[in-house]
């Protein structure tokens, strides 16, 4: 029997962790390919939608050339006149910064008026308060790309070309007689999956540089300050941070901005063009354009279908696209991005290898494996959608399928463990069973424990007298109550002095104190020139400290409890030596067995403590142990099951 109990279903956990460390690696590079980081941000935009939207910035107002807008004054492009009116009725409302998402790349009649309302000069005047769009090609799809107007580079921009200069083939750049109006580009990259996420923060096309409107912007916004780039966090990110003055830009490692979408376009704070342009006469009393702009940030852009300006976002299909830029300048206001980790593929190796050692230990215990495979395999997924209300955009989708992959191939190979073990098992127990029973004694053991566990050490047997006549008379659910209250006490007593509770069966319970079979806890070999084993002794004391605290304790509840007509008693008895802790039955049906030589004398030894008149006896074996308490000898007695009398002590109070 001992040969089965040292059998185990489990895979060796080195073998688990040699398998985990591929996987990682394979995870950590399939989380940066391009089909699993679109899937990723798939996710993350789901997130977006679920949360709450947030406020929109109190410092930023959109202005929208919409339907009502061209339905009155014309198709775009407007007259430069009106584009120029609109603008300076801007500056007058007080608006610390136009934006103009828009683009004007011919030169047209009253050109110098632009200017002029622009720049808040003549000529070639710097403007300090207004930016407009220029859209650089990058598309190899566009046929013949049109080149109209001249794209306008910066010089103070940083290089943020790393990630590789894009080819420009063509452009909507700035009309030449538009000069000194500064430019920032509009260009959008959206995915695979028409959706935009992310705009370059600087286009390069050899030694020029084409900063982002928002990045423009912020030059104007901050005209003394210079760029200053940092780094980003280690793991989580961003990159790099892109700072001018008091405003930030999170950087990806493609040096993209990431749009930290965080609310649909109707909840920006908007007016329309037309009631900006509007004579005052003709204006009704309560006028949306009443909204104040002093000190404000203005985005103006289109926002009529027919102009085709929109862009997917996680909110709509169609979004306008002045929103995109109204949410980059916000963020750059307020400091708050969408950030994606530095080194995702350190993230994925870090979060995995934690999540894949929690299923590695999950595999002591194979009950637990599919659940926490399940668990582990989500984990990924909550912690993502955690992080996102932080604004953190963490990896999930490579983590989740290669932790369950992780979890399914462990639960193969602990299926296959499983047979084996059913087959070894099985061909043990035909060395003495007909092959049929040991066939099936074998499959009925499906949890992953042996048929027995061999213990030598020391068991102590508790009775309690006049239990089931006691129970039979009395309320069941009293009954019910004292017998759990028999078990929690001397459960509460055996873990208190270093033992446990191994088994109960009507009014018995066993005890027991488990110590290295080669110390001597077979008191067979007390003689033996080396002496008794200390381990050994102290599980004795440690069982007779345990049977005084529950005569004392659960004597009281025993007392308080019964009745004259059926009285209640508390008898102990305590042997060293050789036990089996076993389980058998089927896999519904699994009851815990204790066996061998200590248990049979412990349990013979009960009877005896009416006729010796001792609550608490101690076997010949536990005797010749030494311990240090106080012990009387009754005399030899024949046993049931014994083949020669055995000295009985008695343990004094």
């Amino acid at each position: 029997m001992a040969e089965v109990a040292t059998l185990s279903v489990r895979p060796r956990q080195l073998h688990a962790l040699a398998l985990l460390l591929p996987l990682l690696l394979v995870m950590a590079w399939a989380t940066t390919t391009q089909p699993l980081a679109l899937m990723d941000a798939q996710f993350h935009d789901q997130i977006t939608r679920s949360l709450p939207a947030q406020p929109a910035s109190a410092e930023v107002v959109l202005v929208d050339v919409d339907e009502a807008s061209l339905a009155q004054l014309g198709p775009w492009p407007w007259p430069r006149p009106l584009v120029a009116e609109l603008s300076k009725r801007l500056r007058e409302r007080g608006a610390r910064l136009q934006v103009w998402d828009l683009y004007f790349p011919e030169s047209k009649a009253a050109d110098d008026v632009l200017v002029v309302a622009m720049t808040g000069g003549t000529g070639g005047a710097r403007s300090s308060d207004v930016v407009i769009g220029q859209v650089p090609i990058l598309d190899p799809k566009v046929q013949s790309p049109p080149r109209l107007g001249a794209l306008r580079p910066s010089e103070s921009v940083p290089d943020l070309c790393a990630a590789g200069p894009a080819a420009v083939l063509g452009h909507f750049g700035v009309a030449d007689s538009l000069m000194g109006i500064p430019a920032g580009h509009i260009t959008s990259t959206p995915d695979l999956d028409g959706a935009l996420r992310r705009l370059p923060a600087v286009i390069c096309d050899g030694v020029k540089r084409y900063p982002q409107l928002s990045l423009v912007a912020a030059e104007l916004h901050q005209p003394r300050a210079p760029w200053v780039l940092e780094p980003g966090g280690p793991v989580l990110g961003p990159t790099r941070w892109l700072t001018r003055g008091e405003l930030r830009f999170a950087l990806d490692s493609q040096g993209d901005l990431l749009v930290p979408y965080r609310r649909p376009h109707h909840q920006w704070p908007a007016v329309s063009a037309l009631r900006l342009l509007e004579a005052p006469a003709q204006a009704p009393t309560h006028r949306p354009e009443e909204m104040s702009f002093k000190g404000k940030v203005v985005v103006i852009g289109a926002t009529a279908l027919g102009l085709v300006d929109t862009v997917s976002t996680p909110f709509h299909a169609k979004a306008p696209g002045v929103s995109v830029h109204a949410e980059l300048i916000s963020a750059a206001l307020s400091g708050r991005w969408a950030v994606a980790p530095a080194r995702p593929a350190l993230y994925v190796l870090l979060v995995g290898a934690l999540l894949g050692a929690v299923l590695t230990v999950a595999m002591r215990r194979p009950l637990m494996l599919f659940s926490a495979g399940a668990a582990v395999a989500l984990a990924p997924v909550a912690l993502a959608a955690l992080a996102r209300t932080a604004d953190h955009m963490l990896p999930a989708v490579s983590l989740s399928f290669g932790l369950a992959a992780f979890a399914f191939v462990l639960g193969l190979l602990q299926v296959e463990a499983s047979r084996r073990q059913v087959r070894v098992l099985a061909r043990h127990l035909e060395s003495f069973l007909p092959r049929n029973l040991a066939l099936e004694i074998a499959r009925q053991n499906p949890s992953g424990d042996s048929l027995g566990r061999p213990e030598s050490g020391v068991v102590l047997a508790i009775r309690v007298v006049g239990l089931e006549r006691w129970s039979s008379a009395e309320d069941s659910l009293k009954a019910l109550g004292l017998v759990h209250a028999v078990s929690t006490l001397a459960e509460k007593h055996s873990r208190l002095h270093g033992g446990n509770l191994e088994h109960l069966q009507g009014e018995t319970l066993l005890l027991a104190w488990s110590t290295p079979a080669s110390a001597g806890g077979d008191a067979s070999r007390a003689s033996a020139p080396e002496g008794p084993s200390a381990q050994a002794r102290v599980a004795v004391q440690q069982a007779i400290l345990a049977a005084r605290g529950l005569l004392v304790e659960l004597g009281a509840l025993l007392g308080s409890t019964e009745s004259e007509r059926y009285p209640l008693g508390l008898r102990a008895a305590v042997e060293a030596g050789p036990y089996l802790l076993a389980v058998a039955g089927s896999s519904n049906s699994r009851r815990s067995l204790m066996l061998g030589p200590a248990v049979d004398v412990a349990l013979a030894l009960l009877p005896l403590c009416d006729e010796l008149a001792s609550p608490l006896l101690m076997g010949q074996r536990a005797a010749a142990l030494q311990p240090r308490v106080p012990t009387h000898p009754m005399g030899q007695f024949l046993l049931p099951d014994s083949g020669h009398p055995q000295t009985v002590y008695r343990v004094e109070p």
